[in-house]
């Protein structure tokens, strides 16, 4: 009853903006901003999805019904109460037409995931830093560092990457944009002379430059000598961005599970970042090939849960 109402709602003000000729062309009519959900805990300002939950769903197409999944998710993800999303990929389309989709849902991309590049296969920086500013996007990154096959095996390569991202985020500062380092559990796993790799990207990046985008899901499953909150002791306030990603027992031990439903403790972590976190990010991997899994659940599991929880 409550959407059928706001639907209602949504298409007079739409009516009344058009009449008054206020709907700026070229930007294209907004959906009303979701409702505040007043909870006690995250603010709904702060709440963020990765759309790589939905990786299977709206699938890896450029056609039109690749962006038709997109819209979908976008919508719902609205009425779910996010305010934010956070982009793997624009679907095929141009900056300019994914900004336009979300502004039709009022929502707002809190940072992305592009492939940044390495120091042997650079980035044309200059273009993303252009579609981000389209998009209205201040944190960008690669959704991970180059592990996928692993290329690097000798911590000199791992500190050339580290000076080359520092570069980068060198040249994203002075356009007002912030180059941020997503971690998997490799980052923890390989270490160089009592350093692991996480701690060299820290350490040949100034703070200014590169920020940190911890996930928390593979900091837990690192298997090293670092937990989520050990890490924010080390390196503060350059966390600016959370995964916040769950951990199942029982009979999947170790598998990534629907946020609030696995073991990870979020509240000390949450605290213990103090007020430096910009953004809480839902994510849960998909489950490729499972229907048992639904990302719009996950979703919506995600976001209640941050939504109430108490730090």
């Amino acid at each position: 009853m409550y959407r059928s109402w706001a639907r209602t709602l949504r298409g007079v003000m739409v009516a009344t903006l058009v009449v008054l000729g206020l709907v700026v062309a070229g930007v294209g009519t907004a959906a009303a901003a979701p409702p505040d959900r007043h909870g006690r805990g995250v603010p709904t300002s702060k709440i963020s999805v990765q759309l790589w939950t939905f990786a299977e769903y709206i699938g890896f197409g450029t056609d039109a019904a690749t962006i038709a999944r997109t819209d979908e998710v976008l919508g719902r993800l609205a009425d779910m109460g996010y305010r934010n999303v956070e982009p793997f990929t624009l679907s095929g389309m141009t900056a300019q037409q994914y900004r336009a989709l979300l502004n039709k849902y009022r929502l707002k991309a809190s940072a992305r995931h592009v492939d940044v590049g390495t120091p042997e296969n650079p980035a044309d920086i200059e273009q993303i830093l252009r579609d981000n500013r389209t998009l209205g996007i201040t944190y960008f990154g690669s959704g991970s560092t180059p592990i996928f096959p692993p290329v690097y095996t000798t911590e000199a390569e791992w500190i050339a990457y580290a000076e080359y991202l520092d570069g980068l985020g060198a040249v994203a500062r002075r356009h007002g944009q912030t180059l941020m380092v997503h971690n998997h559990d490799i980052e923890f796993e390989t270490v160089f002379g009592g350093r692991t790799v996480f701690d060299i990207l820290m350490a040949y990046t100034e703070p200014k430059n590169v920020v940190l985008q911890l996930d928390l899901y593979w900091a837990t499953n690192g298997g090293g000598v670092d937990n989520p909150i050990a890490v924010i002791e080390r390196y503060g306030n350059r966390i600016k961005l959370f995964h916040v990603k769950d951990m199942a027992a029982g009979p999947f031990p170790g598998r990534i599970e629907v946020v609030g439903d696995g073991i990870i403790d979020f509240p000390p972590i949450f605290r213990a970042a103090g007020g430096s976190t910009k953004y809480y990010v839902v994510e849960h991997d998909p489950r490729f090939g499972d229907p048992t899994f639904d990302p719009f659940e996950a979703a919506q599991e995600g976001f209640d849960y941050l939504d109430r929880v108490r730090f």
